[in-house]
C-alpha cells in the first residue's frame, strides 16, 4: 500500500509539470503571433525629434559604426552604406521567430532596394558557416548577411531579444528599434520607409 502511495506521489508531480509546460508553451505560441502581427514601424515611429551627434545605438543618435566579413569573406562598413536606409537585423539559424521573419525583410529588400533601402543581416551564431549557407539557401535570401563571430557588433548593440532590429536613416541616424520578429510587409511599414526615403532627397 505504501509502495502505491509512493508510486502516486512522483506519477502526479511529473504530470503537473507537463501540464504546467504545455500551458507555458500555448502561451508563448500565441504570445509569439500576436506579436508578430503588429506593425513592426510607421510614419510616427520613425520621426525623430532629438538629433544626437555621438554614437549610440539609441533613438536619435548616430548608429555605431562597425566592420564584419559577409559569407564571401569580404568586409563590409555600415559606412558603406552612408546616404541608403538600413534596416539592421540581428538574428541567429537557431531562433523559431528569425526563420518566420526573414522572408518578409527579403520582400521589403526587393521592394526597394532600387530607391536606397538594404537590409544588413547581421548573425549571431559562432562558428556554424554552414548552418548559415544552409539557412540563406533555404530562404533564398539576397540581402547581405554579415558574420559577427566575435560578438562585437552584438555588444554595441545590445539587446535582451532575439531578433531585433534598428532602423537607420541616411544621415546614419538611429530612427526606430524594433524587438522581436515583426511582418515588414505591412502598408505601415512601406509608409515608413518612403517617408525616410524622401527625407534622404
Amino acid at each position: 500500500m505504501k509502495l502505491n502511495d509512493s508510486k502516486k506521489i512522483i506519477y502526479i508531480p511529473t504530470k503537473k509539470h507537463v501540464l504546467l509546460f504545455i500551458i507555458a508553451f500555448i502561451g508563448a505560441i500565441l504570445f509569439f503571433f500576436e506579436h508578430f502581427a503588429e506593425t513592426p514601424i510607421s510614419i510616427s515611429d520613425v520621426k525623430v525629434s532629438k538629433n544626437f551627434n555621438q554614437e549610440k545605438s539609441e533613438v536619435g543618435y548616430l548608429g555605431p559604426g562597425f566592420t564584419l566579413r559577409n559569407l564571401k569573406g569580404n568586409y563590409e562598413s555600415l559606412e558603406n552604406y552612408r546616404g541608403q536606409v538600413v534596416i539592421l537585423n540581428f538574428w541567429a539559424t537557431w531562433c523559431a521567430p528569425c526563420r518566420v521573419e526573414m522572408p518578409s525583410f527579403e520582400k521589403l529588400y526587393r521592394r526597394y532596394r532600387s530607391e536606397g533601402v538594404t537590409v544588413l543581416a547581421v548573425t549571431l551564431d559562432k562558428n556554424a558557416g554552414p548552418k548559415i549557407k544552409s539557412f540563406v539557401d533555404e530562404y533564398g535570401l539576397t540581402f547581405p548577411i554579415l558574420l559577427d563571430k566575435k560578438g562585437e557588433v552584438e555588444r554595441l548593440y545590445p539587446s535582451m531579444t532575439i531578433p531585433f532590429t534598428y532602423v537607420i536613416n541616411h544621415e546614419g541616424r538611429v530612427v526606430a528599434r524594433v524587438d522581436g520578429a515583426k511582418n515588414w510587409e505591412s502598408k505601415e511599414t512601406f509608409d515608413a520607409i518612403e517617408y525616410l526615403l524622401e527625407a534622404s532627397q
